[in-house]
């Protein structure tokens, strides 16, 4: 297993993948409905080893989607 890499003291990350426990949280919603909508394909995501992740960008789509449906 390797070591994550940590960034400098006092800098500021900007996530381009979250976990769908960080999702999860974000939209608060369960982390069950997280994986429930990855499995339908609602919202994207990627696979680093065993690792599921889910770009910025799959969650700025899936948010616009809910929208437009709303509207």
């Amino acid at each position: 297993m390797s070591t994550p890499v940590r960034p400098p003291a006092g800098a500021t990350v900007v996530p381009l993948l979250y976990k769908p426990e960080e999702v999860a949280v974000q939209l608060r919603i369960s982390r069950t409905k997280v994986y429930a909508l990855l499995r339908s394909g609602e919202i994207r995501s990627v696979k680093i080893d065993g690792c599921r992740r889910i770009p910025v960008a799959a969650l700025s789509e899936y948010i616009a989607r809910l929208e437009r449906k709303a509207a």
